[in-house]
């Protein structure tokens, strides 16, 4: 282990050289001797010892009392005075400069090397502790997050960069001020939220924001921030104060916003390509029934043709059908449909059923009546019926009208087939 080293400041140079003996036999090294206190300064600014022996007395103009007050404050190195003043005096302002020692000339060399162990060890102890002290302080204000300390009665004791800048509030400003005064929060309704650093201390617990808070700062910018206040407590669970550590969160809030309105969006237009896909689906059933309905007729031609002895390799299907959806509009007409109601399916589609198919002595009405029976499943019996069919030119055609319901895969009626056909003139039946 190194060996101490000594800075004697004393100016009887007697006195001194005895001092300097007695150290030396102690097993400490001796790096100067100076006689004033202006000359002590420099040297030791320039060879800086372990520790400083000072006498109070000295010759020059300034005494030991002040050059020892520029040493520890200037170059943090440990004073021990010796001193054969005792005077309440003399004391009171040696003690202004926080010795780590005040030996009474003449004194014993165990005393005086107990001194300098004592002082010795306490000023490596302040010094790691400064360092320590240094090091956390760095490391809080380089912190992205807010921090702010207090004492026991939530007043503000520190708070780093990052604090000042959210809160609007610089240090030297919040110092001294209370917690709440500071750091100003509010809930999503704007109501003043309660304080976080004087609910940690009461409950002595930690306290969490457990829900979405806004910090208004000084200059009444609002930002949203997440918190927590936690007691700080000493080895004997003591409580000594508080510290609040808070981020800004609102880029992270309106991130979350805008992927939820971007969700939203989507749902939005998922349940629109499914409504669509429905109807196409529907659209597709009642088309591949239409086609259904067509051969069946054509079939049906075929037979009665060939049993006739008439059959041609292009049978006529003189039936005239018309698809419509379960809202009874128009989607599919055939050829012979077109030619009956004087419609083509470019001008029928979409159009109320009702709005195409005109019959003498039937209402709109009942006619839609009817259809919605059927669609809705409430019709027991097959529609069927004879009647004067009214062309889109007011030509009146006898002809038989039935209406099938037809379903999806899953047996839901979603629309229906109606069938016009030509007859030869008889009493016009009821629907």
């Amino acid at each position: 282990m190194a060996e101490t080293s000594v800075w004697i400041v004393e100016d009887e140079s007697i006195v001194a050289m005895d001092l300097k003996a007695r150290l030396l036999k102690m097993g400490y090294s001796v790096t100067g001797i100076s006689g004033y206190a202006e000359e002590a300064i420099e040297e030791i600014r320039l060879h800086p010892p372990d520790i400083v022996l000072m006498d109070i007395v000295l010759k020059g103009t300034m005494d030991g009392i002040e050059a020892a007050a520029i040493i520890r404050e200037e170059l943090e190195i440990p004073v021990v005075y010796l001193t054969a003043y005792s005077e309440e005096g003399t004391i009171s302002r040696a003690k202004v400069t926080e010795p780590y020692g005040y030996i009474l000339k003449p004194f014993m060399e165990r005393d005086l090397q107990i001194a300098i162990e004592i002082a010795v060890y306490k000023s490596s102890m302040e010094r790691r502790l400064r360092a320590s002290e240094r090091w956390l302080k760095t490391t809080m204000q380089s912190m992205g997050e807010g921090i702010i300390a207090t004492d026991t009665g939530g007043v503000v004791r520190f708070m780093n960069p990052v604090a000042s800048s959210l809160t609007g509030v610089g240090e030297e400003q919040a110092a001294g001020s209370p917690s709440g005064a500071v750091f100003r929060i509010e809930n999503g309704a704007g109501n003043r939220g309660a304080d976080p650093v004087l609910q940690a201390l009461r409950d002595q617990r930690a306290v969490y924001s457990d829900q979405l808070m806004v910090l208004v700062s000084l200059d009444g910018t609002r930002r949203f921030v997440e918190y927590t206040a936690t007691p700080i407590m000493d080895e004997k669970e003591h409580l000594t104060g508080s510290v609040l550590i808070f981020r800004d969160i609102s880029d992270r809030v309106r991130t979350e916003e805008e992927l939820r309105r971007h969700r939203e969006h989507l749902e939005e237009l998922v349940a629109e390509r499914t409504l669509e896909l429905q109807k196409v689906n529907a659209r597709l059933e009642q088309t591949l029934h239409y086609i259904d309905m067509v051969e069946k007729k054509w079939v049906e031609d075929a037979l009665v043709s060939e049993v006739a002895g008439s059959y041609t390799a292009q049978p006529r299907m003189p039936d005239g059908l018309i698809s419509i959806d379960s809202g009874l509009h128009v989607r599919l007409i055939n050829y012979a449909a077109e030619e009956m109601i004087g419609w083509t399916q470019k001008d029928a589609e979409n159009q109320p059923l009702s709005a195409i198919l005109s019959l003498e002595g039937h209402s709109k009405d009942a006619i839609a009546k009817q259809l919605r029976s059927v669609v809705a499943g409430g019709a027991r019996e097959p529609v069927e019926m004879d009647c004067i069919l009214l062309r889109r030119d007011c030509v009146r055609m006898p002809v038989r009208i039935s209406v099938e319901p037809f379903r999806d895969h899953s047996g839901m009626i979603i629309g229906a087939t109606v069938s016009i056909r030509r007859i030869q003139p008889s009493p016009v039946g009821k629907m």
